[in-house]
Parts: structure tokens; sequence; C-alpha cells
């Protein structure tokens, strides 16, 4: 289908539709041929936005394109599941928007707007559905739901003129001058992250140590498999352990395939690499160096064999008790013998982090970037406001840096931080016109996040301390597991934890207000873990507190 001809075919539809619509605006009740017509207007707009957004964006980072993926499939999947259970309440309110703007007046429980909805959530579903196809680059997938198989669809993006045969172009680059030409782009437009940027660098060095450093015609589709072969056979942490130094990437995979006790590089690595590749090699496509990306779909992640809710460790009562009962919070002897236990307690960010963390499912760079500024209060409810920086690096305020659009929220401070005399901190800081929370914290690491040295403080305390398991991001799966268990909405679970909302409702859903969310992050609780036990200094006479000021 030329775009021509698409156009013309939805200025047909748009004018059956108002046909339609003209028919009945002193009728609100719909024929089922009206409703199908609204239904397929509304999907084929949901897909002209689709490529609006897509055009907007590059997902050259493995875990974004990840991300779009599983949120489009959530969306089909939640849409789907709420047509079973017949559940149209997330749909009817804009059924009732959709009629009202061709003038017509509908109550939200006449069967007009009930089939509406329906409708409306077959299109979310296909819409999404599509979505997922043309993500991962399958422009030829068709609607499979009966109502749209005739819609209007965009049509696939007509492709570009065949560029000249590789023996023809007399710049025919080699891998390693086109991949230092791409770096420099992505630099320049600020697509990379300072840990994407080292990732990428790394994925080339393999890939040349692989298949060698030619022009780029000279490559094929068995080169791309010789490289996922490899990876998938590396063993992991190769740059950190001292019998892997200096070894060549064959001599890697050889002693691997020797050793059966080797942990080997995990499968997200493994896809992350043969993203970042097969990335670079639509961007030669689109750059008319090569004539097609031999890199697309060369690795797909197995199937899980566990639960997700698996795959990580939650803090126990138990290690918690141990944890709060080490010298950080019942008495050390100073700044520089945190682990001994004496008198002083320093309530600086080792002291805080993990309370926070335990009580508030944030990631710890969220926690670790905040600024004074971002503790606010709107109607007596102090809240940490986790946002992305506008304003860049300012002075001593670093960038903030935020893993989705979705982590943009408020989190309403849980009153047992507030027991323990945080805002206390908070306006301290305000008052000494320091504007890091944390000034003690400083940028470090391939990534240069400031939570760079305390997360390895943190794991040296934790193993001294005997605990085993779980890490300082667990904090985030143990608050989100409080609030399941506390029977909180899981919309408001994902609104506080920064997580997409799933499926459709996310789609409709404009989120709970602050009293709501004080109310679900009070919930969160632990048996015998209250400010009475993070704060107690029993059992170290003479004990003396003080802050990070004094630290």
């Amino acid at each position: 289908m030329t775009k021509a001809t698409a156009l013309r075919q939805a200025r047909r539809l748009a004018v059956v539709a108002d046909q339609l619509f003209a028919m009945v605006k002193n009728d609100p009740t719909l024929s089922p041929e009206q409703i199908a017509s609204l239904a397929r207007q509304w999907f084929a707009d949901a897909l002209a936005e689709f490529e609006r957004e897509a055009a907007a964006q590059r997902l050259d980072d493995p875990d974004d394109l990840e991300r779009a993926v599983q949120r489009d499939r959530d969306r089909a999947e939640g849409a789907a599941d709420l047509l079973r259970r017949n559940d149209i309440a997330v749909a009817s309110g804009s059924a009732v928007a959709l009629l009202a703007q061709h003038g017509i007046d509908a109550s939200p429980d006449s069967p007009t707007v009930v089939e509406l909805a329906r409708a409306l959530l077959r299109a979310a579903a296909e819409a999404a559905r599509l979505g997922v196809a043309r993500l991962e680059g399958d422009y030829s997938a068709r609607p499979v739901d009966p109502l749209f198989a005739s819609a209007e669809t965009l049509p696939a993006p007509a492709p570009a003129p065949a560029p000249a045969p590789a023996a023809q172009r007399k710049n025919d680059q080699t891998f390693s001058k086109a991949f230092e030409r791409y770096s420099l782009e992505k630099r320049a437009a600020g697509a990379w992250r300072p840990a994407m940027d080292i990732d990428a660098q790394a994925t080339a060095s393999i890939f040349m140590e692989i298949a060698g450093d030619r022009p780029l015609s000279q490559y094929t589709r068995a080169d791309i498999g010789e490289f996922v072969s490899a990876l998938q056979r590396l063993p992991a942490h190769r740059t950190k352990r001292p019998r892997f130094k200096g070894k060549s990437i064959v001599e890697l995979v050889a002693m691997a395939d020797a050793d059966p006790s080797i942990e080997r590089i995990s499968p997200v690595t493994v896809k992350k690499y043969a993203t970042i590749l097969s990335a670079f090699w639509g961007w030669t496509v689109d750059r008319g160096l090569t004539d097609q990306n031999i890199a697309r779909a060369a690795y797909k992640k197995p199937k899980r064999t566990i639960r997700r809710n698996q795959e990580r460790d939650a803090w126990s009562v138990e290690q918690l008790r141990t944890l709060f009962n080490a010298p950080i919070w019942r008495g050390c002897k100073g700044a520089t013998r945190r682990t001994e236990p004496g008198p002083q307690i320093i309530r600086d960010v080792d002291w805080w982090l993990p309370v926070l963390a335990l009580f508030h499912p944030c990631r710890l760079e969220e926690l670790a970037q905040l600024r004074v500024a971002d503790i606010r209060e709107e109607g007596g409810i102090p809240y940490l406001d986790i946002h992305a920086s506008d304003d860049g690096a300012d002075g001593d305020a670093p960038a903030r840096r935020l893993k989705s659009a979705a982590a943009i929220r408020r989190v309403p401070i849980h009153k047992t931080v507030l027991a323990l005399g945080f805002m206390d901190l908070v306006a301290e800081r305000r008052a000494a016109g320091i504007r890091m929370l944390w000034p003690e914290l400083k940028a470090g690491g391939a990534a240069n996040r400031l939570s760079f040295d305390y997360s390895k403080r943190f794991g040296r305390l934790r193993r001294q301390l005997g605990i085993e398991g779980p890490d300082f991001h667990s904090f985030r799966h143990t608050s989100i597991t409080a609030l399941v268990r506390a029977e909180v909405h899981p919309d408001i679970v994902s609104q506080l934890s920064g997580h997409e909302i799933p499926g459709e409702r996310g789609r409709f859903s404009k989120g709970a207000e602050l009293p709501a969310l004080r109310q679900a992050i009070d919930a969160i609780a632990y048996d015998g873990i209250d400010a009475e036990f993070i704060g107690s200094r029993r059992g170290i006479p003479g004990a003396n507190l003080s802050d990070s000021k004094n630290a």
C-alpha cells in the first residue's frame, strides 16, 4: 500500500464516520457498524501515534528497547485480560470522550458506551500487538482481530533507494573506522550514557577480535553468528579476575569450554552486546555504507526458568535485625571506624540510605542523587520529588538521571523515617545552604554514579555481618513486597516504584493523588523494625549522636 493510497482510504474512513455520527447526534444509541467505525478510526490513530513516537526516538540502548517492547506486550495482555473479565471501567471514560468529540452525549452506563469501550479495548490490544512487531522491525504484521482486519493502518515506510553495490562504493570503510564515526555521532547527540559508551566499545572490540577488522562489505551473517557464539561462552568478570587477565577472547572461550565450573556471562549481557551490534549495523544501512542489517535479531534470550520475583533475594526480618544492630546504627568508634563498636552514632549517608531504601521502593541512585530541593511538601505531606534534571550538571549538583520516564514520581516520606528525624536533617542542610542531600558522595565508576563508592561500602558491610543473598537493590524488592502484602492496589505499587502501570490502565489512568500515596507508603511495615528499633542506642554507654557534618 502506498502512502497516497493510505491517505485516500483514511479520508474515506473519516467521511463515512462523519456521515454515521451526523445521523445519531440526537439519538445516542449507535448501531454495531457505527461503533465499529469509530473503533477502527481510534485504532488507526493509535498506530499513527506509535509511528510518530517511533520516529522521534532511537532505541539503541537494549534496555530501552526491551522496556518499550515489554510495555506494549503488557498493554496487549492487559487489554485482553480486561476483555476476558468484561472490565470496561478503564476504557469507558475514553469512550464517553470519543463520543463527545462527535457531538454525542452518552451516559457511561449506556449500551453504546459499554460496547464502544469493549471495542476500544480490542483496538488497544491489537495496536499494542502490532507495536511490538514494529519495534522488532517487522512491518509485515497485520491485524488479526476481524474488527480491524480492514482498518486503515499506516503502511510500512517506503524502502530507501538501494545503495550502490559494495564493489562500486568508493568508500568501503573498515569496521573500526565506521564504528568510530558511529560512536562520535552518538556522543555528539548525547544518545549514550557513559556506561552505554563503554559497553559499545567493548562490543566493537570483541567483534573485531572474533571477525577481524575488515571492510564492511566483507562481513556476512555467519560472522555475526560466530560473535554471538563466542559471547555465550565467554567467562563472566573476564576483566576483573586475575586468571583471565591478558587472555584473548579465543583463549577465554577455550578456558570456559574446558572448565564447566567457570561462570559464563549472562544472557542479559549477551543480548545487550548483540543489540548494540545490530544498532550499529542498522546505522551503516542508514548511512549508505551497507545494503542490509546483517546483525538484526541475531540473538534471543532463552525463556526464564524461574519466576521473575525469584531472581533477586528480599531481606528477611532477621537479616534486617542483624543489619541495624551493626555499629553504624548502634554506635561506632568514629567516622573512619564505622564497623567497630563505640560511643558515636553518625547520621550521615551510610546511616540514612538503607533506612530510606527499606521504607521507599526507590533505586539506589535515585536516593543518592537527591538534592535538598527535592524534599518537598504539599498539603502537609512531605515527599521525595524524583525527577530527571532539566538543567544538566550544575556546580556541586550533578545532573539527575533516571532509568525511564516512569521513574519520574512523588514518593511520600514514610512515617518511620519522619520519626527518625529525617526532616531535621533536611532543614539543617537547607539552613547551611548545602544543595546536595548527601554532599559527601562523589560520582565514580564507568557510569559516573554518585552511589558508586557507597555501593561498595555497603557490600563490604553486608559481608562483614555475614549477610548472604540480599544486596542494596534488594531493599527495593523488599519494600515492593511489603506493599503487595499490605494489599496496596497494584497501580499504586507501580506508581510508587517508578514502573509503567501495565496494560490499558496505564494508558487511561492519571495516577493516585498524594494522600493515597502516603497511605500506601505508611502501609510498609516489618515485624519489630520500626523507628524505636532503628534509632535505639541501647547497649552503648555514653553514646553520642551526631550528624554527618561532624563526621
